[in-house]
């Protein structure tokens, strides 16, 4: 049995809607994973800053330094993972992107964040930053934040 234009045309339009659909999941999962560690991450700080204020000079200050270690390296792993989801959310909007041209969609794809197209030459605007620019410069500083708490922990 032959497939006809409008067989491929009814399987294009599935596929569409099943790409807009991996484009969604890939979205709301790196925000649920986003907002999971980055809690954590703040969980961990406030334990370690709890835990300091508890203990007296010199008693568990290395198990403590240890709780801020493990939310320097917990805010670099979220970071790399979103840098990595981002990815897949890219590479979902591109598939649903081709199946749009396909069908002749063109008009109602799948396009970049409303105020991020290339302005003029090939650079993008600069203010305001990417929800992902901010996101990293929230992880980067609960990194520092616990960097001066293992500092802050030994030294006193």
């Amino acid at each position: 049995m032959a497939v006809t234009d409008d067989d491929r045309h009814e399987d294009l339009r599935t596929l569409y809607g099943l790409a807009i659909e991996e484009y969604r999941f890939q979205i709301q999962l790196n925000n649920q994973r986003f907002q999971w560690f980055t809690t954590l991450d703040v969980a961990l700080l406030t334990v370690g800053t709890g835990l300091f204020r508890l203990s007296d000079k010199n008693d568990g200050r290395p198990l403590i330094a240890c709780v801020f270690v493990v939310g320097a390296v917990l805010a670099a792993f979220t970071a790399i993972t979103v840098a990595r989801q981002v990815e897949y959310q890219h590479q979902a909007r591109s598939v649903a992107k081709k199946i749009a041209a396909e069908l002749g969609l063109t008009e109602y794809e799948l396009g970049s964040t409303p105020g991020w197209e290339r302005t003029g030459g090939s650079k993008r605007r600069a203010w305001p930053p990417k929800v992902r620019w901010v996101n990293y410069g929230l992880l980067g500083a609960l990194g520092l934040i616990h960097t001066a708490g293992v500092v802050y922990t030994l030294a006193h």
